[in-house]
């Protein structure tokens, strides 16, 4: 029998926190079978694989440990490769705006302007790659040209994600015990549901186009 009322909306509630509270557990045990450096991508990216499943409604025939490690195999070196680029990127762009910050010169506020305005949307462009990853198979080159092709052309859900981010972190900050069961599922969820509201538009905004054009 199917609850209904405040009792079938606390069955829901509690239903999907149990579920993201087994996702993140199989999150960090992900981790640290990578020994960390290895492990955060691929289980990252094996999380967003399972929470696009179940944003998609697709999660009656999911075996979410099944799943999660069949990706995590699967994906592991490409999550690793992929992943590590944007940190390589992540790190340059840090260290050329540390760089030109400590010149006092006006061609140098110029530039390290420059470069926080680059670091903004680099960090913005970060929120959607695993969501991008896990929903499109690409090239690397093609991810990182759709992150950044994301960021610009769709300013709200770009100012959604960075709250997306903003709320859950600052409730884990605030009650720490929640890390070790919400601390990357919570905020992976809510990105990637934006993330897909997104894809959406995107795919109607093309469809559009295509008939257009015909």
């Amino acid at each position: 029998m199917e609850l209904t009322g405040w009792r079938g909306s606390l069955y829901h509630y509690m239903d999907w926190a149990l579920k993201l509270a087994y996702l993140n557990i199989l999150w960090l045990v992900g981790i640290i079978i990578g020994v960390g450096i290895a492990g955060f991508f691929p289980s990252t990216m094996a999380m967003f694989s399972v929470l696009r499943k179940w944003t998609q409604e697709e999660e009656e025939e999911l075996k979410v440990f099944a799943h999660f490690k069949n990706e995590y195999k699967k994906e592991f070196l490409q999550s690793n490769k992929y992943g590590y680029s944007w940190a390589v990127l992540g790190l340059i762009i840090y260290v050329d705006l540390q760089f030109f910050r400590g010149i006092p010169t006006i061609w140098a506020l110029i530039v390290s302007l420059f470069f926080f305005i680059l670091a903004a949307i680099y960090i913005v462009a970060l929120l959607y790659a695993f969501p991008v990853y896990v929903q499109y198979k690409l090239t690397l080159k093609q991810y990182f040209r759709n992150c950044l092709l994301i960021v610009l052309s769709n300013p709200l859900f770009s100012v959604l994600m960075v709250l997306g981010f903003y709320f859950p972190y600052y409730l884990m900050i605030k009650i720490p015990g929640l890390l070790p069961f919400f601390g990357g599922s919570l905020i992976s969820l809510v990105l990637m549901v934006i993330s897909n509201k997104m894809f959406t538009n995107l795919a109607k905004n093309n469809k559009t186009v295509t008939e257009k054009g015909i």
